[in-house]
């Protein structure tokens, strides 16, 4: 009976288990070195860069706070306004008026000086209405360039200055429009008249009548005749 030959196995070599690659050999596996330098130089620099963003966040927070200071403040600043007007007639009104100054928000202080200047010439404190009046002028809108002039205009006059106010209407009678033209004229011819100065107070009034404005035709017709006897008598 035949012997079955053996035949002898090698041993299989086993096969090694796959190295897990770390995360940042993946990292660059997947996006390459060049992006793997640029994450290594956010981590270094990580600190800097959450310090810069706190930072933000603080200074969002604190122009939120600024901001909402602001609101606060326009807004008592317009309730004491309110209040003052609504409350107040006559010198009582200038009081309260003059007792907010200094407290009033910034935007508000252009209606705040034109009430008070509007508050002191109702009662006749004209000295006041021109120290308003001036202050409006350095902070009014341009809009409101020819209503000051003239309210400073205005206040001078009755404080005797009359050559002054003269000096600011003839300026403002070049700036102001069709619109304001009218009272302009009229409060310019009124000055010059307190100032003696006959050529021009009737010139403006000659200009008044060919204009015809609000019907005044025969008022300004006896002012004509009243500074044309004047010059006459000075004449004479």
């Amino acid at each position: 009976m035949a012997t079955k030959e053996k035949h002898s196995r090698e041993p299989v070599p086993e096969q090694e288990a796959p190295v897990e690659k770390g995360f940042g050999e993946r990292f660059e596996a997947e996006v390459g070195a060049q992006s793997r330098a640029l994450y290594e130089k956010i981590v270094d620099h990580w600190p800097k860069f959450a310090a810069a963003a706190v930072a933000i966040i603080l200074l969002g927070t604190g122009y939120a706070g600024y901001n909402a200071f602001q609101e606060r403040q326009l807004a008592n600043s317009e309730q004491a306004l309110s209040l003052a007007l609504l409350e107040h007639q006559g010198e009582e009104r200038l009081a309260a008026l003059m007792r907010l100054q200094g407290e009033i928000a910034k935007p508000l202080l252009p209606r705040h000086h034109l009430e008070a200047a509007q508050a002191a010439q109702n009662v006749g404190d004209w000295a006041t209405a021109l120290e308003f009046w001036n202050l409006l002028a350095g902070i009014a809108p341009d809009n409101w360039r020819i209503v000051v002039g003239m309210g400073r205009a205005s206040a001078l006059l009755h404080l005797g200055q009359a050559g002054e106010a003269t000096a600011k209407l003839s300026t403002l009678r070049r700036e102001a429009s069709e619109e304001f033209m009218p009272l302009v004229l009229l409060q310019l011819a009124e000055s010059a008249e307190a100032d003696g100065n006959w050529e021009l107070a009737l010139q403006t009034y000659e200009e008044l009548v060919t204009r015809e404005e609000g019907g005044q035709s025969d008022f300004l017709a006896f002012k004509k005749k009243q500074i044309r006897q004047r010059m006459a008598g000075e004449a004479s």
